[in-house]
């Protein structure tokens, strides 16, 4: 015999099994389950009912990450009612709860990082405080009385406690306050904008303590405070600081610390006194400063080994700093639209370039914000193209004509000075801003099929499969410009493209039509010869290919530069022997710039990067290349390390592209 239980009745045991047997919700359950209507709702509200009614020593145990969670939140709820209690509600005149209600609005009103717009945030700055005096440039930073006396209420003499607004940190600043102390004032002050803790502190370093405080960490302390005080556009104190800095305690100074304090200067608009603090604390090194007498060095070895290291280690140091000082400087001037300051300053990182590699630099040591610069030249350029500087007066300092055809260009010589760390991006601004359009525009088998030679050319060539498609690509950032293909000879004709010509240009070339405007000013011709060697080609054919490029390099006036590519894993061919023969034959070296590059690298090496281990070349293929090279009367040419897949050489080869463009 089988017993069949209802659902209701299977529900009013399951109620009374979980509340610990409790009759009262048994019997309720039963009651409703013998109604005829709406039993399934009123077993499930019965078993509510008996659920929430039960007292609490029928409840289930919590867990112990529930108990966890609860006590967490517990505190948290504490530590807000706490907070708000010191900041007495939103609407208080607490100090502590202004400040911070001052700063919301702030955040809400402008970047808080400010992004390069340093007009707005002057202003704004110049806007909300009454210490900001006018500063007088007409004497040097170096001279004690360079600052203005500041206001009598900036820093009169408030005794020995200076309170300040802090009620949970730093409260106040008296006999016993120590450096961590300071530290923490000065970053409160900072983050908050409070205007008068930084008086405070000023007063407090500048006229009470001695240069014994902290066992000599004051000069820090007011560098730090001069920082501080240039965020907050407070030039009197900040140049206080830094004079005080610089006579009680050079033999301290950091480059770290100076080369904040430059870029707090720049931030500023104070451009003449960040030069001077950078060419003062963040000088170049002189010759010679790793090296030693040989007398001295026999009187006491290690001694003067372990002052060498020491030296060596500042002057790394300094040199890091003063770059990252220059590309503030440099960056500052491209956003703000002024070219010439900028390249002034650019220039100055080019004349580093042969230090910084002298002292085994590398570029992650440096970290330089070339990107930064790409694209603040690029909007200088832009400006340029515009006309903005065509009728420019004298005063300004802006001369287009002393420029080169390309601002960007500027940058890329500091580049390639500097040591290469690869980048991507770095690379990509740069193509964007040298390369803007590009367009096939013939392909041609003689003289008569080549473009009216109005602008200059560099010519790519080598064997065939070396990867000559596939560099002009890479250079380019297209990925299609020229036709890449695994069989050899694809390149059948002197293919020319023309790199930033007036816009519209293919239409004109493929419908006839009349396009208006000009080329820029930077536009050059990439030619894309045919590949020599193993393609499957006529022997005539080849010789109307060799025929031809005689004639071309023999003739062709624009002809600024001639690549001859070679791959890296088996040097110099046969065919680029002869290549070199007619180099050497023919070819003008005063006009055209002959080049060797070396591609394919990264086959070279196992787990090729583009930032680690971008390629290399065997020292057996670069002796053999090297010896081709004087054999034929070439060796004066530079060698260039390449590899399309890595990007590596891509800088260095647009060096030699820039004679074609200021052609």
């Amino acid at each position: 015999m089988r017993l069949f239980l209802p659902p209701a009745l299977l529900l009013a045991l399951h109620v009374s099994l979980t509340t610990s047997f409790s009759p009262s919700a048994a019997a309720v359950a039963f009651s409703w389950c013998s109604s005829s209507r709406g039993v399934d709702a009123r077993c499930r509200s019965a078993m509510l009912s008996a659920l929430e009614d039960d007292d609490a020593t029928t409840a289930s145990i919590p867990s112990k990450r529930s108990q966890r969670k609860a006590a967490e939140r517990a505190k948290k709820q504490q530590q807000q009612n706490t907070t708000d209690r010191n900041t007495n509600r939103s609407d208080s005149n607490h100090p502590e709860a202004v400040l911070k209600r001052q700063r919301r609005q702030q955040q809400q009103q402008t970047n808080h990082r400010r992004k390069h717009n340093y007009e707005e945030r002057s202003n704004f700055l110049s806007s909300q405080d009454d210490f900001v005096t006018t500063l007088d440039r007409s004497q040097p930073l170096t001279n004690t009385n360079f600052h203005p006396h500041p206001q009598p209420h900036l820093l009169q003499h408030s005794g020995t406690v200076h309170t300040l607004h802090s009620s949970q940190g730093v409260s106040k600043l008296d006999d016993n306050t120590t450096a961590e102390d300071v530290v923490r004032a000065i970053k409160r002050a900072q983050n908050l904008h409070d205007l008068h803790d930084v008086a405070e502190i000023a007063h407090f370093l500048l006229e009470q303590v001695d240069t014994s405080f902290a066992y000599g960490y004051r000069g820090s302390l007011l560098s730090r405070l001069a920082v501080a005080s240039l965020h907050l556009n407070n030039i009197p104190i900040a140049t206080r600081c830094i004079t005080e800095r610089r006579i009680s305690h050079r033999s301290s100074m950091l480059p770290l610390e100076s080369a904040a304090i430059v870029r707090g200067l720049t931030r500023c608009h104070c451009i003449k006194e960040a030069w001077e603090v950078l060419e003062d604390e963040l000088s170049l090194p002189l010759s010679g400063w790793v090296d030693f007498e040989e007398g001295d060095r026999q009187e006491d070895e290690r001694h003067l080994e372990e002052q060498a290291t020491r030296r060596r280690l500042e002057m790394r140091d300094r040199l890091i700093h003063r770059a990252r000082g220059i590309g503030s400087i440099a960056s500052r001037h491209f956003y703000q639209e002024e070219p010439t300051a900028a390249m002034h300053a650019v220039d100055k990182l080019k004349d580093m370039g042969s230090i910084v590699k002298q002292a085994g630099l590398s570029a992650s040591d440096l970290e330089m914000p070339w990107e930064k610069l790409v694209r603040g030249a690029a909007l200088c350029e832009s400006r340029r193209r515009e006309g903005k500087w065509n009728d420019a007066p004298e005063s300004s300092g802006e001369d287009p004509s002393q420029w080169p055809c390309n601002i960007v260009y500027n940058v890329l010589d500091a580049m390639v000075a500097f040591p290469s760390d690869n980048n991507d991006r770095t690379f990509e601004a740069l193509c964007n801003a040298l390369v803007r359009r590009t367009v096939f525009v013939t392909g041609a088998v003689n003289m008569k099929g080549c473009p009216t030679p109005d602008r200059g050319e560099v010519a790519f060539i080598g064997r065939s499969n070396v990867g000559k498609s596939s560099l002009v690509n890479m250079l380019t950032n297209r990925k299609s410009l020229a036709f890449t293909s695994k069989t050899p000879g694809k390149t059948q004709q002197f293919n020319f493209f023309a790199v930033n010509d007036k816009p519209d240009l293919e239409r004109q070339i493929r419908f006839g039509d009349d396009v208006p405007g000009s080329k820029d000013r930077d536009s050059f011709y990439i030619v894309d010869l045919p590949g020599f060697g193993f393609a499957k080609v006529p022997q005539k054919q080849r010789q109307q290919w060799s025929d031809f490029m005689e004639e071309y390099f023999n003739s062709r006036e624009t002809l600024k530069v001639v690549f001859h590519l070679i791959d890296a894993r088996h040097g110099p061919t046969d065919e680029d022997a002869k290549i070199m023969q007619k180099v050497g034959d023919i070819l003008d070296s005063k006009r055209t710039q002959y080049v060797v590059i070396l591609t394919k690298a990264d086959k070279n090496v196992k787990g090729a990067d583009s930032e680690k281990n971008p390629g290399k070349v065997s020292k057996s293929v670069l002796e053999k290349l090297t010896e081709t090279m004087k054999a034929h009367r070439v060796g004066y040419a530079p060698i260039v390390l390449t590899s399309a897949q890595t990007r590596l050489g891509r800088d260095e080869v647009w060096k030699y592209l820039r004679l074609a463009a200021e052609a």
